[in-house]
């Protein structure tokens, strides 16, 4: 359950009655077409529709209470239990946290420029050897989707395992306040959406929020290799655990070596000093599955167990996604693009042995220097030995501008506006025991590349 009708009004100020106490709502909808039984509805104003458009709908259906705006004109209804708030949006918030406060499960968020899906899938995988665990679904990671991840947490959820996203200055406290982590994570501080806020300190500064506002009871896990870890350790007086490669990481990887399709490491870490081999290549993937042992470490997951995790971890579609073709590999991480994360997705591909194709499109809000920043992947890439390079769109074109210019080796370079033509290229190209890796922003829908192969192969 939710709560009682009369706490969800309390939760607004509005008078119940007593009575309301034994009325029971068992889930906050803002669908009509989701509504259940014993649910109350939610009337959210979108880019493409309005819940309020809804509200009759939703009292035919029985919803037992209806929040609304308070400029929302209900005299010409005679239903009883319409509860007004000034944001609907924070009014999902507030009713999120209330169900966070009313139950026993752990919380762990996570944040970062990169890495924050991949980390989730970790850290879901490794607490769910001993818990029974929950996570964010897809992308449902902003101010309407963690607490729709929250309200729909089965009651005997033991660890919620959400993932924060943020445009803007004030969304990752205002996030963590509905949370209330039990762990805050952050991944790395990067420049993705610095076409929003501007600069990398004031990405510094809204991924900061997470650790400003967590439970000074709670325990905060920070890179220990992106060159922001002091400025990050003043921002929470609580407990700090470090994840890196280097002697100030409280939790590192060394000795590190990479076979064809794993890496062997130790985990060092207080006492423990442990060689491990795990299925994955990369090190900022490293750096992830770190994390994902320290937070079993914190809450009692051994690293035999969190190795075993990992090592069947089923990834998210589109993120660093391994897709064995007939004699070729294809390192699928499409779903999103920005400088920081396509420079380690390269790293991945060149991990690999084999002929290297880089499949590369735009990476999308970047701001004022967005062409910058694909020079600068260009420029990334140069020396490396590629069999062929393509882009796709009209700042994917950029990154190769680099390598025609420089010539340093004299690599076959293909620039194309679609997918359809990159995928027939590409199609020309790979042959036996190459790696290709395929990634751009979500707008380019660069899976689409993938499918033409598939469906070549098929």
């Amino acid at each position: 359950m939710i709560c009682n009708l009369f706490e969800l009004k309390e939760l607004f100020n509005v008078n119940g009655h007593e009575s309301e106490k034994n009325i029971i709502i068992e889930g906050i909808s803002t669908d009509t077409r989701t509504l259940k039984s014993n649910s109350a509805f939610l009337a959210i104003k979108g880019e493409n529709f309005n819940g309020h458009d809804f509200v009759k709908k939703a009292i035919l259906l029985g919803a037992i209470a209806i929040i609304v705006s308070v400029d929302f004109d209900d005299s010409k209804y005679t239903y009883s239990n319409f509860i007004k708030v000034i944001d609907t949006v924070s009014a999902y918030g507030y009713i999120a946290r209330l169900y966070r406060m009313k139950n026993k499960f752990k919380v762990i968020a996570i944040t970062g420029s990169s890495g924050k899906t991949t980390t989730k899938d970790m850290v879901a995988s490794v607490l769910s050897r001993k818990y029974i665990v929950e996570k964010t679904f897809e992308n449902n990671n902003n101010e309407i989707g963690l607490p729709f991840t929250i309200l729909n947490a089965n009651m005997n959820t033991e660890v919620l395992v959400l993932e924060m996203g943020m445009r803007a200055l004030g969304e990752i406290e205002y996030l963590t306040k509905i949370a209330l982590p039990n762990i805050g994570i952050i991944t790395n501080v990067g420049i993705a959406h610095v076409g929003e806020l501007g600069s990398q300190a004031k990405i510094l500064e809204a991924k900061a929020e997470l650790l400003e506002n967590l439970p000074i009871d709670s325990v905060a896990i920070i890179n220990g290799e992106d060159g922001f870890t002091s400025e990050l350790r003043k921002k929470f007086k609580g407990a700090i655990r470090v994840f890196g490669f280097n002697e100030n990481a409280t939790i590192k990887a060394v000795n590190i070596v990479e076979e064809k399709y794993n890496t062997n490491f130790n985990v060092v870490r207080e006492l423990i000093n442990e060689r491990i081999n795990l299925n994955l290549k990369g090190k900022h993937l490293l750096l992830d599955a770190l994390i994902a042992i320290e937070t079993g470490y914190i809450l009692n997951v051994g690293i035999i167990d969190a190795v075993n995790a990992l090592n069947n971890l089923e990834v998210s579609s589109g993120r660093l996604e391994l897709i064995k073709m007939n004699d070729y590999i294809i390192i699928n991480d499409s779903y999103n693009a920005n400088p920081d994360s396509m420079k380690r997705s390269i790293d991945v591909l060149f991990s690999y042995d084999g002929n290297k194709i880089a499949v590369l499109g735009d990476m999308r809000e970047l701001g004022l220097n967005e062409m910058e920043y694909h020079k600068e992947i260009g420029r990334f890439l140069s020396g490396k030995k590629l069999k062929a390079l393509i882009t796709v769109g009209k700042l994917g074109k950029y990154i190769a501008s680099v390598l025609i210019e420089t010539k340093e080796l004299p690599i076959p370079i293909y620039s194309f506006q679609d997918n359809v033509s990159a995928g027939k290229k590409l199609k020309e190209l790979v042959t036996s025991n190459d790696i290709v890796l395929v990634k751009g922003s979500r707008a380019m829908m660069m899976e689409e590349i993938i499918k033409y192969l598939e469906e070549e192969v098929v």
